[in-house]
């Protein structure tokens, strides 16, 4: 019965349907790409019917042609790297020509972004939201935006942390680009969410699985990449504001960005953006959790200056955020916390019968600053030479419960990082094969006592005060081909880790550690055209990994997790070895993708609870009774599978279904690993208006309980499996752009598995998403 309103709108979509399918698709448009600099026919171009699934790609002439569309109004988009994007009104009758000339800027990814679609100009696994998903989910925070994709799920903190989980992996294992600076953060922990503001950046998808040499080797799960649009360069001003309201939580969010070019000063422009989000405590299905609210104040700006020959861009943002911690997560003694574990409901103490918005202790307050320059000077027609230079500070505090009235429990992290990138990039140019050569470097500091990294005073913070240095060098050549293309790439990695701790608390005395670490990856990729239609990649990779200083030296409880955390000194390097397969297939009405892949870790680095054979292992401190969880080294093999499948009924309704599976074990004793997400399976029916862009659409979330984890190696045993319910309605007004989003519609209780704190309390329960977006100019 629950289910039965999915069928009513499936019949009334089918009238739809009868009442659209008459119509006769007989349009076609074609064209040619060239360059406005040297009028050079360009090849690989992406152009596409914005909001359809009409798509195709430039021949080796600049050609392209679509068929098969319907009459109508359309915004014509090309798309290329290292190149302007351009948007064209075109109205089809009949056969259509439409050349377009493209203007070359310089462009840190280096990547074409087609909304929908999973098409790139190199041979990696990639995924990106579509225009309307990206919408549906402004306001979350990147975690849980970034869910949309398949093969991306979230590792959860209660309900307002959530940090991405590709192909079963995260933190260390999974690289963050912000603006093309890799994000330095305290991001090691599990409930240590990115500190980025996903309004910053227009562009996002994700590197699925170890290939993105040129940002790190220890990329084994994958990259998030973020950027913005290119600066403009000329004179006039516009910008947009949004406003989102959370019905669960009561949370308000506001943004706003102005951008625009200097009048006399070709070339230049520059950009403002800011949020402000307020919330409170969270609901379940069927309770408040206490103390679980969010504030976040964020601010970025922007200034550059491009020509065909230089550019250059200075930009700064500032995140700061403060995060309630649920309070029935830190208990005192190791009857309360099992008897937590036990209860299907939290205590009463932790389960306020009224909504409360203000944030207490437990909580966690972070402050990150971000300053980048980056420039590119063209050598010549081939080769571009490109600089990056950064500098991040990240200020972490954790704040745990008062014990006895006293203020002294509380973590204190401030990591200062120095980014750097030198690239000679030779990937736009006209030659067979297209390379990138470079290096990268990080200059990286962390106090958790005392006013120095050389000089702590305590011995009791989980963390010892560290110095980390980086530096690989790596070389991507790329070959395209009509019918293949082919990418190689090298990359060697050194780290070095440098420890600082007192002998004892406020010794003089103190004691260091260095540890280094170097290792080789590689991979290589190939991309086969079969059909126009039709196109499969192969990739196989080799990446090395350094352990982190968390994973090596951590002793001591964790506040925001909840947990108390040991490292071990004597971790190696990981070596992951990558086997991946995916195939496209796109004819008439169909959109197919499938993936498959295989990655074996030798040594890999393991958090893993300290529980034997259900014998649980607690840790007695002053600060209360925690529950254990140790870093071991394994042998491990994650084998997966991505699947999507798309059916346009008619050229307004269509129908989607996206499959993620991960299996993880143990390769000595062949025993499954704890903490690896869910099969997870999502169903989509939507419908799109004739006017306004308006849509509806329909979803259904379904979780399978994961049965595929070691007995007796758990604190609880996973809980049930779930399914969710999303309803989204959505149009646009001219500049006016409306949308109404309702999360876990029939307000289901369950419990996610990769959420930390299932340990103590449900899941979110429905929530109503509201936003209001007006651009300008």
């Amino acid at each position: 019965m629950k289910y039965k309103f999915l069928l009513i709108f499936l019949f009334f979509i089918l009238i739809f349907h009868q009442a659209n399918s008459q119509k006769n698709c007989f349009c076609t448009l074609q064209g040619k790409v060239s360059s406005i600099e040297n009028q050079e026919k360009i090849r690989g171009a992406y152009v596409y019917l914005k909001g359809t699934k009409f798509v195709t790609q430039t021949d080796s002439i600049g050609f392209f042609s679509i068929q098969k569309i319907c009459p109508g109004t359309y915004t014509l988009v090309c798309e290329m790297s290292s190149y302007d994007p351009v948007e064209i009104k075109i109205n089809l009758r009949d056969k259509h020509e439409e050349n377009i000339a493209l203007h070359a800027h310089d462009e840190h990814l280096q990547e074409v972004i087609v909304s929908g679609k999973r098409t790139e100009t190199s041979a990696q696994l990639r995924g990106t939201l579509s225009s309307e998903e990206r919408k549906e989910r402004d306001g979350m925070n990147l975690g849980e935006m970034l869910k949309g994709i398949t093969g991306v799920q979230s590792l959860q903190t209660g309900s307002t942390i959530s940090k991405p989980v590709i192909h079963g992996m995260h933190s260390n294992r999974v690289i963050i680009l912000n603006q093309g600076v890799r994000q330095e953060g305290q991001n090691w922990g599990s409930e240590h969410a990115p500190e980025v503001d996903p309004f910053v950046s227009k562009n996002i998808q994700v590197i699925k699985g170890p290939g993105g040499l040129r940002y790190g080797g220890d990329a084994i799960g994958g990259i998030v990449m973020l950027e913005p649009n290119p600066l403009p360069d000329t004179s006039g001003i516009k910008g947009e504001v949004q406003s989102i309201y959370f019905t669960n939580g009561r949370q308000w969010v506001g943004s706003g960005s102005l951008e625009g070019g200097i009048q006399g000063a070709k070339g230049w422009g520059w950009r403002v953006q800011g949020t402000l989000k307020n919330g409170g405590n969270i609901q379940s299905a069927n309770y408040y959790l206490a103390n679980t609210g969010v504030k976040e104040q964020n601010f970025s700006a922007q200034m550059g200056y491009k020509s065909p020959k230089f550019g250059a861009d200075l930009f700064y943002s500032r995140f700061h955020t403060v995060l309630g911690i649920f309070l029935g997560s830190h208990i005192g003694n190791v009857n309360d916390l099992e008897r937590s574990i036990e209860l299907s409901r939290p205590l009463a103490q932790f389960t306020p019968n009224e909504f409360i918005r203000d944030i207490d202790r437990p909580n966690q307050d972070v402050l990150h600053d971000l300053l980048k320059f980056k420039s590119f000077y063209k050598l010549s027609d081939h080769y571009t030479l490109r600089l990056t230079l950064a500098h991040q500070s990240d200020e972490r505090l954790e704040f745990d419960v008062l014990r006895a009235g006293k203020n002294i429990n509380t973590l204190s992290f401030q990591l200062s990082t120095w980014n750097g990138e030198f690239l000679l990039d030779g990937s736009n140019s006209g030659k067979l094969w297209k390379g990138q050569f470079g290096l990268n470097f990080s200059l990286q500091d962390n106090i958790t006592s005392g006013n120095r990294v050389n000089n702590p005073t305590l011995i009791t913070s989980l963390l010892p005060n560290y110095e980390q240095n980086n530096l690989g060098l790596f070389g991507i050549e790329r070959m395209v081909k009509e019918k293949w293309e082919l990418e190689v790439g090298l990359r060697l990695d050194h780290k070095q880790i440098l420890i600082h701790r007192p002998i004892k608390n406020y010794s003089a005395v103190i004691d260091t550690d260095l540890r280094n670490f170097t290792g080789l990856s590689g991979s290589a990729g190939i991309k086969y055209h079969w059909l126009e239609n039709l196109e499969s990649q192969f990739i196989v990779a080799k990446a090395f990994r350094a352990p982190g200083a968390n994973e090596l030296f951590s002793n001591g409880v964790h506040h925001g997790a909840a947990a108390y955390e040991i490292g071990q000194a004597d971790l190696k390097g990981e070596s992951s070895t990558n086997f991946s397969l995916n195939t496209q297939f796109n004819p008439d009405k169909w959109d197919f993708e499938l993936g498959l892949y295989s990655n074996y870790i030798q040594d890999f680095i393991y958090l893993r609870p300290m529980v034997n054979n259900g014998e649980a292992v607690y840790i007695v401190t002053l600060r209360g009774i925690f529950p254990g969880f140790t870093y071991e080294q394994i042998n491990a093999r994650f084998n997966g599978l991505d699947a999507q499948v798309s059916y346009h009924l008619s050229p307004r309704i269509s129908i989607q279904q996206k499959t993620s599976l991960v299996r993880a074990f143990n390769v000595k004793n062949n025993e499954y690993m704890v903490n690896i997400p869910a099969d997870r399976f999502e169903y989509l029916i939507r419908y799109q208006f004739n006017q306004n862009k308006q849509y509806i659409s329909a979803g259904l979330t379904q979780v399978s309980k994961q049965s595929r984890v070691e007995p007796g190696s758990d604190y609880t045993n996973p809980p049930a499996g779930y399914q969710l319910v999303q309803l989204n309605w959505g149009f646009q007004f001219k500049k006016l752009d409306v949308g109404i989003r309702v999360s876990n519609a029939l307000n289901q209780s369950y419990r996610d598995y990769l959420n930390r704190f299932r340990y103590y309390a449900d899941d979110q329960g429905r929530n109503i998403q509201l936003r209001v977006a007006y651009r300008f100019s």
